[in-house]
């Protein structure tokens, strides 16, 4: 009979995995994600990736960009209002996040770039300006990021250009060494003995 503390540790592991999200280099694949097909056609699942999630200020089809309702979130990343001009009950630190979808063109394919517009309240009127590399930004404003790019990747799996991993050996045919920089000539091969002669 198996012990049923193991399968509650097990059950309590799972749960920890599954709330750790992607790694670093997941997050980094999916970034840099290229997507091949019509423009148009991956900038509506694009769109409708961040609709599911966000309410749209502006959609703009000739720059392809995307931008969703600035929301207000108090200091500890809960959302406090999804109105960005009221700020009666927003509290001190809080900070509004818009984010700005972007399809471009790479090559023959395109990238899906995320990018926050971030502001904090300080108790004034006058908002403070937040950069994306600020150290003052807390890292749950990084995460909204990065979840939207991960939920519009999800969206344009059939259109994500896979790489294939390198082939051991697929290198092709090794130069002769004559080629090679600085090597010496190759020496010529010695000439056969010539046959004796006939008798």
């Amino acid at each position: 009979m198996r012990n049923p503390n193991v399968r509650y540790l097990a059950a309590i592991v799972a749960v920890a995995l599954a709330a750790c999200g992607p790694s670093s280099k997941e997050l980094a694949g999916v970034k840099t994600a290229r997507y091949k097909g019509d423009k148009m056609t991956i900038f509506g699942a694009a769109k409708t990736a961040t609709e599911a999630k966000y309410k749209l200020a502006k959609v703009d089809e000739n720059t392809l960009g995307i931008t969703t309702i600035g929301r207000w979130y108090n200091p500890e990343g809960q959302l406090v209002s999804e109105r960005q001009d009221d700020i009666r009950d927003v509290p001190q630190k809080s900070i509004n996040e818009t984010l700005v979808v972007t399809l471009l063109p790479d090559g023959d394919a395109y990238v899906i770039k995320v990018k926050p517009v971030m502001v904090r309240y300080v108790g004034t009127p006058q908002l403070e300006p937040l950069t994306e590399d600020d150290i003052s930004v807390p890292g749950w404003a990084h995460g909204k990021v990065d979840q939207l790019q991960i939920d519009i990747h999800d969206a344009l799996a059939q259109y994500e250009v896979k790489t294939l991993p390198a082939q051991p050996g697929a290198t092709g045919p090794a130069a002769p060494a004559s080629n090679a920089p600085g090597a010496a000539p190759a020496e010529p091969a010695p000439a056969a003995p010539a046959a004796p002669p006939a008798q």
